[in-house]
């Protein structure tokens, strides 16, 4: 196993999404961009979700993203569309 990598959290962030627990595999998140404006990371996450009848992983399944963002006091997660997921502050 590689080690972690080492964040200098003096100028770094980091920020971690989970989904949460799907009844099977074919479930995903993508990061489609990251903004950064007054203290804030806007983290954009596209999620995937098998299509219907979709031959998938018969396995309980937890997608998340961890990032490592520039030193913020707030992150917000949402979907392309503008609705916020998730979002934490430091």
């Amino acid at each position: 196993r590689p080690p972690a990598p080492s964040v200098d959290f003096r100028t770094r962030s980091v920020a971690a999404f989970f989904w949460g627990l799907k009844p099977t595999g074919g479930y995903g998140l993508e990061v489609v961009g990251i903004t950064y404006a007054g203290g804030t990371a806007r983290v954009i996450l596209n999620l995937q979700s098998p299509r219907p009848g979709a031959i998938v992983t018969q396995a309980l399944t937890s997608p998340y993203v961890i990032l490592e963002l520039e030193r913020v006091s707030r992150v917000v997660f949402t979907e392309p569309s503008g609705r916020v997921l998730a979002e934490a502050r430091e």
